[in-house]
């Protein structure tokens, strides 16, 4: 009987921390099977490309997500990216390092006050930063008048240099990674980020500077979005309000595949990273079979059913 249960316990432990590095591998042969054309050059280089945009995005998320957070803002942050780019800049090369550091500033401010709302006004995040997301988009409507003026300097074009299907957004994507990675790991901040979403209490009563460390993470996240949306309105080359639809969604979707829990303090990048290719793969798949977008939407929630599913079995009885 005890060795029943060990056995029991050991198959959730194995669910909880490899469970979504099987599921990419278990997807990867699925493919190969069924979408072969998925591991040809010009393919991987696509879904590589736009996984980065999304994975830049999902480490913000993460690391909300961390401290028991969440940010629905992040779309909205994107499209303010590619119209301060353009309208700063104006087509002007020698303006594009002003234009970024404009959409930083704003960027910083968004994440700044929805850190406030949840922190101080005690709002639910969720609440909070569809409250910053509707602010955002109504300002851009009213500043654009609907029709975004400017244009993206051709420089910018630099994003898509690519070396088969490497390219620069990959590299930065991964350079993200490794630096939130060591921070989350190796440094006192990082400590702070699981502390706070594991016990806001505790950490509070221990002298931990919780508010602190969630407005930090907000604005982090509201950066991580400016640099994603820098990439993405370079990959296009012009600006378009639809130019973040469904990657806020999407980065959440990917953090939760992931294995990064809800409630806080559980979690982390690498299965972030799992989650990203898992949900970009899967949608690259579905686009090769010729499904239409109604059905990727029903597989993404699938996937994320399962996936919490899975965890959830996981962490029963632990």
């Amino acid at each position: 009987m005890v060795d029943k249960e060990k056995h029991h316990l050991k198959l959730k432990n194995l669910i909880a921390v490899y469970g979504v590095y099987l599921a990419l591998l278990i997807l990867l042969l699925v493919a190969s099977y069924i979408t072969p054309d998925l591991f040809e050059e010009d393919t991987l280089a696509v879904m590589f490309r736009q996984s980065a945009q999304l994975g830049i995005i999902a480490i913000g998320q993460t690391m909300v997500m961390l401290v028991a957070g969440l940010d629905l803002s992040v779309g909205g942050v994107i499209v303010m990216t590619s119209m301060v780019v353009a309208e700063v800049s104006n087509g002007r090369d020698e303006l594009i390092p002003l234009s970024i550091l404009v959409a930083l500033i704003i960027g910083a401010m968004i994440g700044f006050g929805n850190g406030l709302l949840i922190t101080k006004r005690k709002v639910p995040p969720l609440v909070a930063t569809l409250v910053m997301l509707f602010l955002v988009q109504g300002a851009q409507q009213a500043i654009t008048r609907g029709v975004p003026s400017g244009f993206v300097p051709e420089a910018l074009g630099v994003v898509n240099q690519s070396w088969g299907f490497l390219s620069i957004p990959l590299a930065v994507w991964f350079v993200l990674n490794a630096i939130f990675f060591v921070m989350l790991k190796m440094t006192s901040f990082g400590r702070q980020i699981y502390a706070v979403g594991s016990n806001e209490d505790a950490a509070r009563l221990s002298g931990l500077a919780v508010h602190k460390t969630k407005i930090t993470v907000y604005v982090l996240a509201s950066c991580l979005a400016v640099a994603s949306g820098v990439i993405l309105t370079g990959y296009v080359g012009y600006v378009d309000r639809f130019i973040a639809t469904g990657l806020d969604l999407d980065s959440v979707a990917a953090a939760v595949v992931g294995g990064t829990a809800f409630y806080g303090g559980k979690g982390g990048l690498l299965g972030t990273i799992a989650g990203v290719l898992i949900i970009q793969i899967l949608s690259t798949m579905v686009v090769l079979l010729g499904l239409d977008a109604q059905t990727q939407f029903i597989i993404k929630g699938l996937v994320i059913l399962a996936a919490v599913g899975l965890y959830g079995f996981a962490q029963k009885n632990a």
